[in-house]
């Protein structure tokens, strides 16, 4: 059974270790290791639907290439969870993140919503916040 603190643990892992991981090989192993089984995902956001453990390494080295090389993903909220199914071990939480240059205000900002099935991350939808 997954506990609140390894939900939130994982909500927080595909911020930093996923997001913020520069290098594509350990990216790809921290999916592996914390994402349900390849092609039985979901991530979406606004620039499109992933369902596979390398098209979302792909998506999230496209978009760190869109900022700069001080660019860091940082926690803006608690991680929220909603009360679990304990017969399926199902968790849904959130969090509020931001990126931009370390030490100063994020250029970026928006909420993830995850489900947590099992102890793996099924499913992220990424909100963006209006500029």
């Amino acid at each position: 059974m997954t506990s609140q603190i390894r939900a939130a643990e994982l909500t927080k892992l595909n911020i930093h270790a996923i997001f913020g991981e520069k290098d594509a090989a350990k990216r790809l192993q921290v999916i592996s290791s914390t994402w349900a089984v390849s092609g039985e995902i979901l991530f979406v956001d606004a620039t499109g639907v992933y369902k596979a453990h390398d098209a979302i390494s792909a998506m999230v080295e496209k978009i760190q290439s869109l900022g700069g090389p001080d660019d860091e993903f940082v926690d803006l909220s608690e991680v929220e969870c909603l009360k679990h199914d304990v017969e399926e071990d199902i968790w849904v939480t959130r969090v509020k993140w931001g990126v931009g240059p370390k030490g100063a205000a994020p250029g970026l900002t928006g909420w993830d919503v995850l489900t947590i099935v099992g102890g793996r991350i099924k499913a992220c939808y990424t909100f963006l916040d209006a500029q």
